[in-house]
C-alpha cells in the first residue's frame, strides 16, 4: 500500500510493470533524481546509484542501508513492512586532488614506446566505447595487484597484446600514438562491495548499448570480475530495468594469471557462458599454486609424485627442519594447510633453497621450481603474462 509521507515524492510505484515497492525521495532532491534516471546510460556511478534504488523497488533486502556512490551518499530507510522505501542523496562532491591510489576508470595510452596513464588522469565516469583499436571493439582492463595505477597500466597493455593481438599487422595499430584502453584501477580493493558494483555497471554500461568489448582480467582482479558477474546472474529483474534485456554476447572475455575463489579455467569459462558472456581463454600461471585452483591442481599431483624423494640440502637443511619440514611433500603439507603467514616463511625460504633427490633428473617440473611459485607468490611474478 503506498502511503503519502510530508515533503516526499514518488518516483517508483508497486503498480508499474516489474516494480513491487514503492520508492520516495525528498521533494527537494527529485529533479536531481530525474536527472540521474534520464543521464545514467554512460556513467557507471548514476548506473551504480540507479541500480541500488530498483533493486530496493524489486524488494531486494540486501542493499546496504548507506553507501558512498560516486559523488553521492545513499541511505534509506522503510516502512515496517518494507512496502514504502524513503531515498536520501547527500552530495559529496570534493576537491580532493587525484593521488596515485585513487580507484577508477583511467584511459591508458600509448606514447611512443609504452602504456601510460597521462600525468595528472583524473578518473572517469565511464568508458570511451566508441573507441576501438582491435576487431572493432573498446578494449577494458582490470587489473590485480600493483604498487600503482601506473606500473599496471604498463604491465596490462602487455597483457592485452598477448591475450588479443596477432601479427605485426595488429601490434602496428595498437601501437599508434593516442590510441588507448580503458584501465579499472581498484587500488587492489579487490573485495569491496563498491568496486564489484561499480564493475556490474561498467559491464551493464556496456550491454545497454550493445557495444562491442573485449575484457582483459587479471589476477586478483579476476575474483572481483567473478563476484560481478555472479551478481548480474542473480539480480535478473533489477539489472533487466537498466538494460532492457539485451544480450552480452558481444563482450569477451580473456583472463590472465587469475587468482581468487572461483577462477579455475572451467568455473571462468561456465560463469560468462551463463551470463551471456563471450569466454575466450584463460592464460594461467603455472607457479602461482597458493592462488589459481588450476596451478595448485596440477602442482598437487606432480609432488604427490615425488612423494619423500625430495629433500632440502646445504644450510637450508638445517632452518627446514626447525620450520618442520624437510621434503617437498611436507612443504608441499604445510603450504595448504597453515595460515598465511606460515605459509609464506615457507615458500620465501624453500626459493633460495637446493632441492635434491636420489632421482633428481626424474622431479616434477614445480619441484625443480619451487624459486619460480616462491617468486610468483611472494614477488611479481604474477604481474607479468606467464610465458
Amino acid at each position: 500500500m503506498s502511503i503519502q509521507k510530508a515533503g516526499y515524492a514518488q518516483i517508483f510505484s508497486s503498480h508499474e510493470t516489474g516494480i513491487s515497492h514503492n520508492v520516495y525521495i525528498p521533494e527537494s532532491q527529485k529533479a536531481s533524481w530525474d536527472v540521474i534516471k534520464d543521464s545514467h546510460v554512460g556513467n557507471y556511478y548514476e548506473t551504480t546509484l540507479l541500480r541500488a534504488v530498483l533493486r530496493l523497488a524489486v524488494g531486494d533486502k540486501t542493499v546496504a542501508s548507506q553507501a558512498n556512490i560516486g559523488d553521492f551518499n545513499f541511505s534509506y530507510s522503510a516502512s515496517a513492512d518494507r512496502k514504502n522505501i524513503f531515498i536520501h542523496l547527500i552530495s559529496t562532491q570534493s576537491n580532493n586532488s587525484i593521488s596515485r591510489k585513487t580507484p577508477g576508470i583511467y584511459e591508458t595510452e600509448w606514447d611512443k614506446d609504452k602504456w601510460i596513464i597521462p600525468e595528472g588522469s583524473a578518473p572517469s565516469t565511464s568508458m570511451d566505447l566508441k573507441h576501438s583499436w582491435t576487431d572493432k571493439a573498446h578494449v577494458s582492463a582490470i587489473s590485480g595487484k600493483f604498487e600503482n595505477k601506473e606500473r599496471a597500466a604498463r604491465m596490462m597493455g602487455t597483457h592485452i597484446e598477448k591475450a588479443y593481438l596477432k601479427g605485426s599487422n595488429a601490434l602496428a595499430t595498437a601501437h599508434q600514438n593516442g590510441n588507448h584502453f580503458s584501465l579499472f584501477w581498484l587500488n587492489n580493493e579487490f573485495t569491496s562491495k563498491e568496486h564489484i558494483q561499480s564493475l556490474v555497471s561498467m559491464i551493464q554500461q556496456a550491454q545497454k548499448q550493445s557495444a562491442k568489448m573485449k575484457w582483459l582480467i587479471h589476477g586478483e582482479g579476476c575474483g572481483t570480475f567473478v563476484q560481478a558477474l555472479r551478481f548480474i546472474k542473480s539480480n535478473p529483474i533489477a539489472s533487466d530495468l537498466i538494460t532492457a534485456q539485451k544480450g552480452m554476447s558481444g563482450q569477451d572475455v580473456f583472463f590472465s594469471n587469475p587468482r581468487g575463489r572461483l577462477t579455475g579455467k572451467k568455473d571462468l569459462e561456465t560463469l560468462c557462458k551463463s551470463v551471456g558472456m563471450t569466454f575466450v581463454d584463460v592464460n594461467i600461471n603455472k607457479n602461482d599454486v597458493l592462488f589459481n585452483p588450476d596451478a595448485r591442481k596440477d602442482a598437487s599431483k606432480e609432488i604427490m609424485k615425488a612423494a619423500g624423494a625430495v629433500s632440502f640440502t646445504g644450510a637450508g637443511a638445517h632452518l627446514a627442519g626447525e620450520a618442520g619440514f624437510d621434503t617437498a611433500q611436507k612443504l608441499w603439507e604445510m603450504a595448504t594447510s597453515s595460515p598465511m603467514a606460515s605459509v609464506s616463511t615457507a615458500l620465501a625460504f624453500a626459493g633460495g633453497v637446493v632441492v635434491v633427490a636420489g632421482k633428481a633428473a626424474s622431479l616434477s617440473a614445480y619441484c625443480r621450481n619451487i624459486k619460480g611459485a616462491a617468486s610468483s607468490t611472494l614477488g611479481k611474478g604474477n604481474q607479468s603474462w606467464a610465458a
